[in-house]
C-alpha cells in the first residue's frame, strides 16, 4: 500500500464514519470497537453509514473554515465572560467550562488536529461535527464537538457532548456499590449475557457499554417492550453495529459490579435534545 493510501485508511479508521452532504457515517471511535468484540487487537469497523436529511432550517451552516475556528477558539478560551458566546453549556457553570479545558492538555495532551464532520444532524438537533484528536499519553484520544445554533443562530460547541461529564464519576459508580444510579455518554452495541436478576432473555435486552474513559466493559438491560427498549433498538434501525447514546442506569438488587438497568434513553447521541438548534 502506498504511503498516501496508507495515511487515508488511518484517516478513515480514527474518523468515526464517512461523511458527505446526503449521507453521514455512524461515529464510532474505533479504538472501542475491540472492547465491544472481546479483543485487544485492531479490528476493522464494519458500521453501516447512516441516511440523514439536512433538517430545514434558516440559519446557515457554519464552513469547514468556521467550524474548526470556532471550536479552536472554545478550546482555547479562559475568559467566563466569553463561555456563553462559545458554548452551549446546557447546566455547566462558566468556570467549570473554563476549567475543563484548561485541564485538556494535561488529560489528553496537545491537540495534534481538527477533522471536520461536516452535518451530524440526530434527534431533531441541527448539528455540525469536529473531531479533535489530542496526542495522549499512551495513545491519541478523540472527542467530539458538536456545534448547534442558538435561536439567534449563532453557532455554538455543545460542552457536554465534548466533556463527557458523569454524575457521579466513573470511579463514585464503579468502586462504590452504594452508587446506585448515574447518566452517562457511552457507546452501546448488543450483547447475549444474562445472569443474576437479568437472566431471563424472554424478559430483558442485553447491551454492551463502553466508554472513553473508562476501560471498564459494562451492561445494561432494558425490560422487554419497554419504552427504553424501544428507543434503543432505534439506535440501530439503519444496521449500525454499534451507537453513541446518553443513558440513565440504574444498579439493581443481587446484580452483578458492572450490571445496570437501562432506566432511560436520554439522548440518542451525546449531544441532548432542547430548543436550541432544533427545526426552525
Amino acid at each position: 500500500m502506498s504511503p498516501d493510501r496508507r495515511k487515508a485508511a488511518l484517516r478513515w479508521s480514527i474518523l468515526f464514519g464517512g461523511v458527505t452532504a446526503a449521507v453521514i457515517g455512524v461515529v464510532v471511535s474505533l479504538w472501542l470497537i475491540p472492547r465491544f468484540n472481546g479483543k485487544n487487537g485492531a479490528d476493522e469497523a464494519r458500521v453501516m453509514p447512516e441516511a440523514k436529511v439536512r433538517i430545514s432550517s434558516r440559519f446557515p451552516s457554519p464552513s469547514q473554515e468556521q467550524a474548526i475556528d470556532l471550536v479552536t477558539r472554545a478550546i482555547e478560551n479562559r475568559d467566563l465572560d466569553q463561555v456563553e458566546s462559545l458554548f452551549r453549556t446546557n447546566s455547566a457553570g462558566h468556570a467549570e467550562v473554563v476549567n475543563f479545558c484548561k485541564g485538556l492538555k494535561e488529560r489528553d495532551g496537545a491537540v495534534e488536529r481538527y477533522d471536520w464532520l461536516s452535518s451530524m444532524d440526530v434527534d431533531g438537533l441541527l448539528v455540525e461535527g469536529v473531531l479533535v484528536v489530542f496526542k495522549g499519553k499512551d495513545k491519541p484520544r478523540e472527542r467530539l464537538a458538536f456545534l448547534t445554533p442558538d435561536s439567534t443562530g449563532q453557532w455554538k460547541m455543545d460542552y457536554e457532548a465534548f466533556a463527557r461529564p458523569v454524575i457521579p464519576s466513573w470511579d463514585q459508580l464503579l468502586e462504590k456499590s452504594w452508587m446506585k444510579s448515574a447518566r452517562v455518554r457511552v457507546l452501546v452495541a448488543s450483547d447475549v449475557y444474562f445472569n443474576g436478576p437479568f437472566s431471563d432473555d424472554k424478559q430483558w435486552v442485553c447491551y454492551k457499554i463502553v466508554s472513553p474513559d473508562t476501560e471498564q466493559l459494562l451492561r445494561g438491560y432494558c425490560r422487554v417492550g419497554s419504552p427504553q427498549a424501544t428507543g434503543m433498538k432505534k439506535l440501530f434501525v439503519e444496521g449500525a453495529t454499534a451507537s453513541r447514546a446518553t443513558l440513565e442506569i440504574l444498579r439493581v438488587k443481587d446484580g452483578g459490579p458492572s450490571q445496570f438497568e437501562i432506566t432511560q434513553l436520554v439522548g440518542q447521541d451525546w449531544i441532548i435534545p432542547d430548543s436550541a438548534g432544533a427545526k426552525n
